[in-house]
């Protein structure tokens, strides 16, 4: 195999903004499961389970909301106006896990940590598309770039 060719490959690879969701995506899900399990642990028993996932929500979203619009999608959408689009579309991710968490932990019996791992993995690719054509959408994402 040619060397320039896997010495360029990283700089190919990152110039995909696919490659770079899932490189911010992985650095997000880590910080946000981080972020409730020690929500959940400080304060079980005086919280519930989904007012600790609301807060890890918001603090995930404000913390990661630059690397989106700039590493990911370089943005050129306003700062707070793709702030409230970001941050409508975690609104998603938290319906997601205020449902999905219920219904994992009160009838399937689950321990509310592994309910979360479970729904933080069915969220991306719905939360990738979503971010990609709406959060994100400017004149930068033409169709041949899609």
């Amino acid at each position: 195999m040619n060397t320039t060719a896997v010495a360029q490959l990283p700089v190919k690879l990152l110039g995909d903004h696919r490659v770079r969701y899932l490189i911010v995506g992985a650095g997000t899900n880590a910080l946000y499961f981080g972020l409730f399990w020690l929500g959940w642990h400080l304060l079980e028993g005086t919280w519930p389970y989904l007012l600790v996932t609301a807060l890890a929500n918001f603090t995930t979203a404000v913390v990661v909301y630059p690397a989106y619009r700039t590493f990911v999608f370089n943005s050129t959408t306003g700062w707070l106006q793709g702030f409230a689009r970001f941050y409508t579309m975690y609104l998603f991710g938290l319906a997601c896990s205020l449902v999905g968490m219920p219904l994992l932990i009160e009838l399937a019996h689950l321990p509310v940590l592994l309910a979360q791992a479970l729904v933080i993995l069915l969220v991306p690719v719905a939360s990738y598309l979503l971010h990609r054509f709406w959060t994100f959408r400017d004149a930068s994402h033409t169709p041949v770039d899609a």
